[in-house]
């Protein structure tokens, strides 16, 4: 009688040169753990002669991926405490200005965000979402300018608040810290905040302090929120 071996892995190289196959007769195959989200799987199912001679017949190598856990939130308008200027407002931290199709962010000061200097204190940020979403992760891209190794505009600790009316915020953890940006183009984000799942429909950003600590002026270059699609 012949059959069936079924590969399944992460691993390409395993699935290709046939390492750790599930021998089997049906013609369907369960995975033994639920898979991962987000993840990327290599298969190849290989038919094998029955006997005497039991000859495999290998099969190509596919591949699949899972969905994510959350997905991008796209519907956000985005204020702020103040604006350096017309060109420098917030919105530039939502509407992907500056990013590469690699989601890696120029350090061109018109693709980012930088509060005025003139501004009220304590600075902040806020971003109010077309409705009540249940948060994954808040991806940020700090102030990335040219001169950030020196002046330090980027947030560095910050309080995170989140609301669903838009009055009553709950503060999310303690003070979380923004990793600094290099200043040079092609810079991927570096702070991930997990946001577990709380319901909101506005989360603001309000700066303790920025990198350079020389100047009372804030910036960000770009934010993306993650929702996990369920009610």
């Amino acid at each position: 009688v012949g059959g069936h071996k079924v590969y399944l892995s992460e691993n390409f190289k395993d699935v290709n040169d046939g390492i750790g196959g599930i021998t089997q007769d049906s013609n369907s195959y369960a995975p033994a753990q639920r898979l991962n989200f987000g993840t990327t799987y290599y298969w190849r199912v290989d038919e094998v002669n029955g006997p005497p001679d039991y000859t495999v017949h290998k099969g190509n190598t596919w591949s699949f991926t899972t969905e994510p856990i959350g997905y991008p939130i796209k519907n956000i308008t985005a204020t702020a405490s103040s604006a350096h200027n017309a060109d420098m407002g917030p919105e530039k931290t939502i509407n992907s200005s500056g990013l590469n199709a690699d989601d890696l962010h120029s350090k061109e000061p018109a693709d980012m965000w930088l509060s005025g200097a003139a501004g009220p204190q304590p600075t902040w940020i806020k971003y109010e979402f077309d409705k009540v979403y249940k948060l994954h992760q808040m991806w940020v891209w700090n102030s990335n300018q040219m001169v950030e190794p020196f002046v330090g505009f980027g947030f560095k600790d910050v309080v995170i608040e989140y609301s669903v009316n838009g009055s009553d915020y709950t503060t999310l953890g303690t003070t979380h810290q923004f990793a600094r940006a290099p200043g040079i183009a092609g810079y991927a984000h570096n702070t991930t905040v997990d946001f577990a799942g709380v319901a909101a429909k506005y989360v603001r950003l309000t700066a303790n302090s920025n990198w350079g600590g020389i100047m009372t002026q804030y910036g960000l270059s770009e934010v993306r929120f993650f929702y996990i699609p369920v009610y």
